[in-house]
């Protein structure tokens, strides 16, 4: 035997507990008082939330099944119940967690009894205090009546007199079943008569065990419909049988053709209690009446009698019932059960008619009464899927009603849909009533049921509010600041048909009013980069990309009469605080959150502001590694006083390091730390052109930042930094800057963007800041205009709207035109007087190159109005893009104009000697022919000024085409003879000597020396 040892021993202190209450009420208030609050009862239990297609109170039809539960306690519990919460009380007694349910019901090891009873949900409509019963022999479920005192009672009579009934009736029932007695209907009544008067709470039990045995289906049916069974019970039974039918022997037995009387039997016991219950007025007994007519009329195989169809329209049409249930259900039943009438469509019955319009003109009258507020939101529901004919949905919506699925039978009740129309509700009181209904509370894409926004989305779509003047723009904001991700499809659709409801239009003349711009100025307020905003700002971002590109391709509202005030758009200072760029960044990178409003932004920024559009770079500013989300580490912030006190020193000449220091760790930060500094590095980036003393790593430094923020507010980013450039001592003047908006950019963009500080052409960090300053007001200005030609289409000719588009294309040609002129005379100039001239040079060719590859006909056209022939070396070799010229020598060459002939040959030279491809050397023919055409018709001054400035072409064409050596050669040998013999016609010799044939000469002496000779 082997022994264990101990190998260690600790000892640990416990502090006593200073409980001082319940649950989790543990060491509060030490030492000071006690506490005596006890938390609520149903404090540890989930408690769902409420589903929109819910309604409030009783859920459904469970707590009208037969039969008691086994008693947990004999007494209730006290329960503070919250509103739009689902509580689900326990019917089987069996439950761990009581009162409620924990789902004990669902298991195998329960007696049959106990498993169909199902629990029972209930959804207050308000903050209410109720007792909720645990002896589950209520009949008042799931709510204490005072049965555990009845309770106690018998069972002191019971225990007292030695009685033991149930026991005794369930051995005689079984005893019937098993020997499968032929019973009369009088001993079947005799016998639960007995039951009744001796054990009430367990006759229902037993009732239910006879059904079970399911060996004597019609004398059960005629037990149910003899005098034997209460109108109560009658009713109850039968509803949890039909409740589930899908496991109900009775119910497969009285729906089969074959026992078409057992079916006439219950029939007319129903009519029976119909009439009883017109006369003794028992409103409880009518609701359950009225559920059990629609579980009835749900069944396919249900026949009745035209006097029973009338008699059962005419019960369910009841004008006096004024309980907001049972008027949902006799509604939902009418609705969900056209077998209850005759044929609609070959024959309408003016009793069932006449009733109807009873019952609906009621109900017309009922939900102009703010009491009747939630079957006021069911009406609005069913008359938008009647009028969108959505039979699938309205079937949902009236099997939430009823507890029961309803088929899709829209199509069978057009008698009743146009009653419904007519007097129940029409659009205009939908239009009043819907702009009052409840928004859903956080709305998400994880809700698939029909909800209140699919029907203010589907009234926005007929216009109906602002044809009857109902404001719904308040409900429009309250339901998007309850949007949570993933963002609900729906969202996109509202948004789009609200925005096109507020635009007046020639067939609708009337619009709603958008929503005021200080909203959106309070949503975009604050900081960019708060995630809590986000859903907010990119549904308000939508809706104003929608309103905005709808109102300004729309026609001109002078033209629509009968608006009492217009449409304004949003101001330039909202759309200024908007950060686009970074929301579409955002919604692109958490796309499963934003995956139904992505589409609709990109389609609506498409048309008006694509320039805003993001690219890759912007994407790699969040998604490098020093991006927020992949930063695991704290940054060490730097301070926005220390900043911009490091720059004030380095304007006042006290240094850099202080500021060169605190950018290399600024550098290091994500965007959203970079954000604060904003106003400072665009102060830093005008100071900075003196680049004389500021060192250009720390310049490099600060335009990265600069560059950064446009991944975020590129529309304040860029006019900012703009206006600082044109309010600058050496900028030429513009009156009145700053009283003009972008617009006034965008308008005269490009060329005013030049007259900024010409400092900014001479430092290589800030000329690429302007780059992208003007690409993206070139853009600015394309989409503009494309927006105002949009406009146009819907009061112009097919004739006229091309000559239109001929002119806008013309018009942006003519801009990039004068753009890169202007960039081509800025790489002119003098090294020494421009220290970087080389990389000033390479910057601005980069930016010709993507010129000439988004307009083909660009570099044509340049070339065509030509530059100085000095600068063709630098434009051939650092524009790659001035390769298809060569296919538009031709073009260049045609016309007499003597200075584009020399700019064409030397231009030619240039790209022969860079790109010697077949198509450049198939060009030297035009030329050829070209000179031996002048030499041949007419030499004159201009031929002599031609040949002049040609001839180092001539010579280097030579040396580059072995194919058109030759030729040359004696074009040029031809030339000095002719130059020769044209200095005969001058007078003296000194004028001669001076004379443009006499430099001809001297410069043809010397290139015939360097040229091989002709062969003789």
């Amino acid at each position: 035997m082997r022994l264990s040892h101990i190998l260690c021993l600790s000892l640990s202190s416990l502090e006593f507990s200073a409980k001082t209450g319940w649950g989790p009420y543990r060491l509060h208030r030490v030492g000071v008082h006690f506490v005596g609050t006890e938390p609520s009862v149903l404090k540890y239990h989930h408690i769902p939330d409420k589903k929109l297609e819910q309604p409030y109170g009783l859920q459904g039809t469970n707590h009208l099944l037969p039969g008691f539960g086994k008693v947990y306690s004999k007494l209730p519990t006290k329960a503070i119940l919250k509103k739009d919460k689902v509580y689900t009380w326990c019917s089987c007694g069996y439950s761990g967690s009581q009162p409620l349910c924990d789902g004990t019901h669902l298991t195998t090891y329960l007696p049959d009894w106990a498993v169909k009873l199902k629990p029972v949900r209930f959804i207050p409509d308000r903050d209410m205090e109720v007792w909720f019963c645990n002896c589950k022999q209520t009949k008042n479920r799931p709510f204490c009546d005072g049965s555990h005192k009845i309770l106690l009672k018998e069972e002191k009579r019971t225990a007292n007199k030695n009685i033991l009934v149930p026991a005794t009736m369930e051995q005689k029932v079984k005893q019937m079943s098993d020997e499968k007695l032929t019973i009369e209907d009088t001993d079947v009544s005799d016998l639960f008569k007995e039951v009744f008067q001796i054990e009430p709470c367990n006759s229902q039990r037993l009732l239910n065990l006879y059904l079970e045995t399911e060996k004597d289906v019609k004398g059960t049916v005629q037990l149910m419909c003899s005098n034997a069974i209460s109108d109560y019970f009658f009713v109850d039974v039968l509803i949890a049988q039909f409740s589930n039918r899908t496991n109900s022997e009775f119910v497969s037995f009285v729906t089969k053709n074959v026992n078409k009387p057992s079916m006439r039997a219950i029939c007319q016991r129903l009519s029976l209690i119909m009439e009883k219950c017109r006369k003794d007025d028992d409103r409880k007994l009518e609701s359950n009446v009225v559920l059990l007519v629609s579980l009835l009329a749900s069944c396919s195989s249900l026949r009745i009698s035209n006097d029973e169809s009338r008699q059962w329209v005419s019960f369910l049409a009841n004008e006096t019932n004024t309980d907001d249930v049972s008027l949902k259900i006799a509604l939902a039943t009418i609705l969900a059960s056209p077998n209850l009438m005759l044929d609609q469509t070959s024959f309408r019955d003016e009793q069932i008619g006449k009733r109807f319009k009873c019952i609906f003109s009621y109900l017309h009258s009922l939900i102009q009464k703010p009491e009747y507020a939630p079957l006021s939101n069911v009406m609005i529901l069913i008359y938008v899927h009647m009028v969108t004919d959505n039979a699938e949905d309205l079937a949902v919506l009236l099997s939430n009603i009823l507890g029961h699925k309803v088929p899709k039978n829209l199509s069978k009740q057009q008698f009743v849909k146009e009653l419904y129309f007519s007097h129940a509700i029409n659009q205009q009181d939908v239009a009043q009533k819907a702009a009052n209904i409840d928004i859903t509370k956080r709305l998400n894409a994880t809700m698939s049921s029909y909800l209140p926004v699919h029907c203010i989305c589907a009234m926005l779509h007929w216009r109906s509010f602002s044809k009857y003047s109902t404001s719904i723009n308040e409900w429009i904001k309250m339901q998007m600041l309850e949007c949570v991700t993933p963002v609900h499809p729906i969202m996109s659709h509202l948004l789009e048909n609200f925005a096109t409801s507020c635009i007046p239009s020639e067939t609708y003349l009337h619009f709603n009013q958008s929503i005021d711009e200080q909203f959106f100025i309070e949503i975009f307020s604050g900081e960019i980069f708060d995630d809590s905003k986000l859903v907010i700002r990119l549904l308000s971002l939508a809706f104003l990309v929608a309103f905005s590109f709808k109102l300004d391709s729309s026609p001109n509202r002078e033209q629509l009469g009968g608006t009492n005030k217009t449409p304004k758009a949003y101001s330039f200072s909202l759309w200024k605080l908007v950060p686009i760029r970074y929301l579409m960044i955002m919604a692109d990178i958490r796309h499963s959150d934003f995956q139904y409003i992505k589409p609709m932004l990109q389609r609506y920024l498409m048309s008006t502001f694509s320039h805003i559009l993001p690219e890759q770079m912007h994407f790699d500013v969040f998604k490098g590694p020093n991006s927020y989300n992949s930063s695991k580490e704290r940054y060490n912030v730097v301070p926005f006083v220390d900043f911009s006190s490091a720059l004030e020193d380095a304007v006042n000449g006290l240094g850099f390091f202080r500021l060169a220091k605190l950018t290399d760790l600024l550098i290091s930060q994500p965007i959203q730390s970079q954000m604060c500094h904003f106003e400072t590095i665009l102060k830093a980036m005008s100071v900075s052109l003196d680049e004389e003393r500021w060192p250009r790593a720390l310049v490099e430094k600060l335009a990265l930042l600069w560059e950064r923020f446009d991944s975020v507010i590129p529309h304040r980013l860029h006019e900012d930094t703009i206006r600082l450039w044109l309010k600058s001592p050496q900028a030429s003047h513009i009156p009145n800057l700053d009283g003009r908006d972008n617009d006034f950019l965008i308008a005269h963009a490009p060329l005013i963007l030049f007259r900024a500080d010409a400092r900014v052409f001479k430092s290589p960090t800030h000329l690429k800041c302007f780059c992208r300053l003007l690409a993206f007001y070139l853009s600015a200005s394309r989409d503009a205009n494309y927006l105002k030609l949009t406009r146009a289409i819907a009061y112009n000719t097919k004739s006229e709207m091309t000559e239109k588009e001929e002119l806008l294309r013309s018009y942006i040609g003519t801009q990039r035109l004068a753009v890169v002129q202007v960039f081509i005379e800025l790489c002119d100039g003098d090294s020494i007087n421009i220290p970087n001239l080389e990389e000033i040079r390479q910057i601005l060719c980069t930016q010709i190159h993507q010129f000439f590859i988004a307009d083909a006909h660009l570099p044509k056209l340049v070339h065509f109005n030509m530059y100085p022939v000095r600068l063709i070396p630098l434009i051939v070799k650092r524009v790659p893009s001035a390769h298809v010229l060569i296919n538009s020598i031709n073009e260049l060459l045609t016309g007499g104009n003597l200075e584009r002939r020399i700019f064409t040959i030397v231009l030619m030279t240039e790209l022969l000697e860079k790109y010697k491809i077949p198509s450049a050397f198939a060009a030297l023919t035009l030329i050829s022919d070209l000179l031996d055409s002048l030499i041949s018709n007419n030499v004159n001054e201009e031929f002599i000024i031609l040949m002049y400035n040609i001839i180092p072409s001539l010579v280097r064409l030579i040396m580059l085409s072995p194919f058109h050596a030759e030729y040359f050669l004696t074009t040029i040998h031809r030339t000095r003879k002719l130059a020769k013999n044209r200095l005969s016609l001058y007078a003296s010799y000194t004028k001669a000597r001076t004379s443009p044939e006499q430099k001809l000469i001297e410069l043809l002496d010397k290139a015939i020396e360097k040229l091989p000779k002709l062969p003789e």
